[in-house]
């Protein structure tokens, strides 16, 4: 009720202001209906709007070391392109003030702000941005807090076209943010990293691409279901951007997609399997390969982990080694599905290297003891199947002898207790 009265306020006093910023904080985080939630947001771009100044210099005061507060209240103003100059202009004249540096150190004193200026700047252009950019590396080592508030407002300036184009300067720095950052951290970079590539022209935008590829393929696994969607989608935008010389390349890098995309058509969160499903049969008919297509596009799903590997039998020994860190996913129903595909891939290895079954043995020992009955039967009956392969591939007895005594002991445990 008090943020719909102060809205309303025709004449805003400035020296109500830091009362009012004061009130916002203290309610940011227990407002949860989205109607009071955009009144208030409402209430602080019109503060903005009316008392940049005394906005921003109240927030530092009352939050110094940025509480998740007075994040959430820096987000809502640097999300709206206006009020991103009005913020950025005021915490650079606080930035460029030495007296006023010592009272907002905490939290004003982080150069990484700085980028954010200079895009701002219309007379500085993207050579020279690049330059400047490159000779102080700004988003280097900044603090999580303080990197999730800049990519916010890259994120705002990529939104135009003459932003953008400026920003692929900045993309090592971003890029490095995607290997050990927290989710919002990723997420936001990937958001960035779609709006510039959605501006770029198609030849710079393919060049990039060839960079991005690899980068997104470990966050196919992240922990975050969000940022598991998000990059296997963003992959397909970035693999159609590639034209002339660099499709060759490309196309390396898109098979060494398949397999994970494979098996997390099997994610127990729907909205990430259907993403990698559409990003499957996009990537093999980027590759030009029909009956995979075909497959793809009817939804075959038994079939594809077949046909994957009589397609291009030269990488089985590949597709086995990306699939067994899959054996230790977090979620019981990849952990299936990579079971599943290394029995087949196991056949297709019988004539080749038959020592190769006995790693393959011992990766998917520990899973009789999974808790998960699924899981638990699929092994062993995987592992029974590959033990008597081995013993008529023309194996030794002697050098048999060891491995099967010992496995057959630790599996005979789980089953005389009845847990498979």
């Amino acid at each position: 009720m008090a943020a719909l009265q102060w809205q309303h306020h025709p004449h805003l006093c400035p020296l109500q202001v830091p009362k009012i910023v004061r009130y916002i904080h203290k309610n940011m985080e227990h407002i949860h209906t989205e109607p009071a939630r955009q009144s208030l947001d409402s209430l602080l771009l019109l503060l903005t709007k009316r008392c940049p100044r005394e906005v921003v210099r109240s927030l530092l005061k009352i939050s110094p070391t940025c509480d998740s507060a007075a994040l959430a209240m820096w987000e809502v103003m640097i999300s709206v392109p206006w009020a991103l100059w009005s913020v950025l202009t005021e915490l650079l004249s606080v930035l460029q003030d030495q007296r006023l540096r010592k009272v907002f150190s905490c939290a004003a004193d982080d150069a990484c702000i700085y980028p954010l200026a200079l895009l701002l700047c219309a007379d500085v252009g993207t050579e020279e941005f690049a330059a400047l950019y490159k000779a102080q590396r700004f988003l280097r080592h900044p603090s999580l807090v303080m990197l999730s508030l800049v990519l916010r407002g890259l994120i705002t300036l990529s939104k135009t076209p003459e932003m953008a184009r400026k920003i692929p300067v900045l993309l090592p720095d971003i890029v490095e943010t995607l290997q050990d950052a927290n989710t919002d951290v990723k997420m936001k970079a990937l958001e960035l990293l779609g709006n510039m590539m959605g501006h770029m022209k198609r030849e710079e935008a393919s060049v990039i691409a060839l960079q991005l590829a690899e980068k997104l393929l470990p966050l196919f696994d992240d922990v975050s279901s969000q940022v598991r969607e998000l990059s296997i989608s963003f992959f397909k935008d970035v693999m159609k951007t590639v034209v002339g010389r660099n499709m060759k390349k490309m196309k390396k890098k898109v098979q060494r997609v398949l397999l994970p995309l494979f098996l997390h058509m099997n994610d127990q969160i729907e909205s990430v399997a259907k993403a990698s499903g559409n990003t499957l049969l996009a990537c093999v008919q980027f590759l030009g390969w029909r009956k995979l297509s075909y497959l793809a596009e009817t939804h075959q799903t038994h079939l594809i982990g077949e046909c994957l590997l009589l397609h291009n039998r030269s990488r089985v020994e590949d597709y086995l080694c990306q699939s067994l860190p899959y054996l230790k996913d977090t979620q019981a129903t990849l952990r299936v599905a990579a079971i599943r595909f290394i029995g087949l891939a196991a056949r297709h290895l019988r004539n080749q290297r038959s020592e190769k079954l006995w790693d393959i043995c011992n990766a998917l020992l520990p899973l009789v003891k999974d808790t998960e009955l699924s899981v638990r039967t699929l092994a062993a009956d995987t592992i029974f199947v590959l033990a008597r392969d081995m013993r008529t591939s023309g194996w030794s007895l002697r050098s048999l002898c060891c491995w099967p005594c010992r496995a057959f002991e630790r599996l005979s445990s789980p089953l005389k207790n009845g847990h498979i």
